[in-house]
């Protein structure tokens, strides 16, 4: 189970973001809308960073993870996710950053994993989008995992 004071770093990490986001993604001129699906990697156990994507966004994926450090009682990681659409759509990139949580060892327990990605570029059919969305469960380790969030694009100006 991930700790209390894990879960308060992270959401104090994604709180220095939120300014820049909400400055950039204005809830007032924008629209959103729901995306639901599942990330499944195409591997089981070790690190997994392939797979397909599927329900509301549908293609494959490829991630790499960047950093990962001890905080507290769990860790901290941050990665990159590119999915490559289906049907030639187009491209959605993510920066990623999650938490898990110690195993009996004290390492890194991939199978548990919390997970939040931030569209940061999309080229094709979302190329004007701006999005975030949720995971929790093991994709790092090959186990499918459901994924949710918005799509959000920009209104037109009121004339």
């Amino acid at each position: 189970m991930i700790s209390e004071r894990l879960l308060l770093a992270f959401a104090g990490g994604l709180a220095v973001l939120t300014p820049v986001y909400a400055q950039l993604h204005d809830p007032h001129k924008m629209t959103c809308t729901a995306a639901r699906g599942m990330l499944v990697p195409n591997c089981n156990g070790a690190i997994c960073n392939q797979g397909r994507v599927t329900g509301d966004l549908k293609g494959s994926f490829t991630s790499n993870r960047t950093s990962i450090y001890r905080d507290g009682s769990g860790w901290l990681y941050s990665s990159w996710t590119r999915i490559q659409l289906d049907d030639g759509l187009g491209v959605i990139e993510t920066v990623d950053e999650g938490t898990l949580a110690a195993d009996a060892n004290g390492l890194p327990d991939f199978s548990q994993a919390a997970q939040v990605m931030v569209l940061s570029e999309a080229k094709g059919k979302y190329q004007e989008y701006a999005g975030t969305f949720l995971m929790n469960g093991g994709h790092l380790v090959g186990q499918a995992t459901p994924y949710n969030g918005r799509l959000c694009w920009r209104l037109p100006p009121r004339s």
